[in-house]
C-alpha cells in the first residue's frame, strides 16, 4: 500500500463510517410521518423496508429495448402529505450524499483504482451540499424518540442555515481540491466535519 493509502487509512476508516451512518439516519421518517401504502388497485407500492421484494407473479412489468423484465422492488408510495414526501427525498438525498463520499474513501483506502472517478463523486457532493437548504423547505421533524431532523431546523433556521452554508462552501472547496491534485485526505476531513457538526445540533440520535 502506497503511503497515501495509509495516510487516509488512519484519517479515514473510522471517518467514513461515522459519516456514511449520521448522514443517512438525519431525516429517517418514523411510522407517523411515512405515507400510508396506496389501496389495491393504485399505482404505487408499499416498500416496508429498501431491500423488499415482491412475488414474480406481482412483479411491475417494464418493457423496453432488452424486453419485458418484472421489477420484484416495491416502488414509491404516493405520499399524502408535503411533509411525508419530502422526508423521503431527504432522506434519499443524505443516502446520495453518503453515497459519494464513501466511494471517494474507498480510492483513498484501496489499491483498487478509481481516482479518475474521484472529481465525478466530488463534484456530486459539491452539486447536492449547494442544494440542501432544499431538503427542509417544509417543516418534517422526526417523531419524538426516533432518529432524524430535530425541530430546532425549523425553530431557529438563521442557525441552522450557518450550517448548510458552511457545508455547501467546502464541499466546493473540496471539489476544487480534488480538480487541483491537493490533500484530499484533510479536504475530506474538514468536509465531514461540518456534516459531523451539524447532526450534534440539529440530528435527533
Amino acid at each position: 500500500m502506497t503511503p497515501r493509502k495509509l495516510l487516509a487509512g488512519f484519517g479515514l476508516a473510522a471517518g467514513a463510517f461515522v459519516l456514511a451512518a449520521g448522514i443517512v439516519a438525519f431525516a429517517v421518517p418514523g411510522e407517523s410521518a411515512r405515507a400510508p401504502a396506496p389501496s389495491s388497485g393504485g399505482n404505487g407500492h408499499s416498500h416496508a423496508h429498501d431491500h423488499a421484494h415482491v412475488d414474480p407473479d406481482q412483479a411491475e412489468q417494464l418493457t423496453g429495448p432488452f424486453g419485458s423484465h418484472g421489477d420484484r422492488h416495491p416502488q414509491a408510495r404516493i405520499f399524502e402529505t408535503a411533509e411525508a414526501g419530502l422526508t423521503e427525498r431527504r432522506r434519499r438525498s443524505m443516502s446520495a450524499k453518503s453515497g459519494h463520499f464513501r466511494a471517494i474513501s474507498a480510492t483513498l483506502l484501496s489499491e483498487a483504482g478509481g481516482e479518475d472517478m474521484l472529481q465525478v463523486h466530488a463534484d456530486a457532493l459539491d452539486l447536492l451540499g449547494s442544494q440542501i437548504d432544499r431538503l427542509f423547505e417544509v417543516a418534517s421533524p422526526a417523531p419524538e424518540g426516533e432518529k432524524g431532523a430535530l425541530q430546532a431546523i425549523w425553530d431557529d433556521t438563521d442557525r441552522f442555515a450557518l450550517y448548510t452554508a458552511a457545508f455547501a462552501d467546502e464541499s466546493a472547496r473540496f471539489a476544487q481540491t480534488v480538480r487541483d491534485g491537493g490533500d484530499l485526505i484533510n479536504g475530506l476531513h474538514d468536509l465531514r466535519y461540518y456534516c459531523v457538526a451539524c447532526h450534534a445540533d440539529f440530528r435527533q440520535r
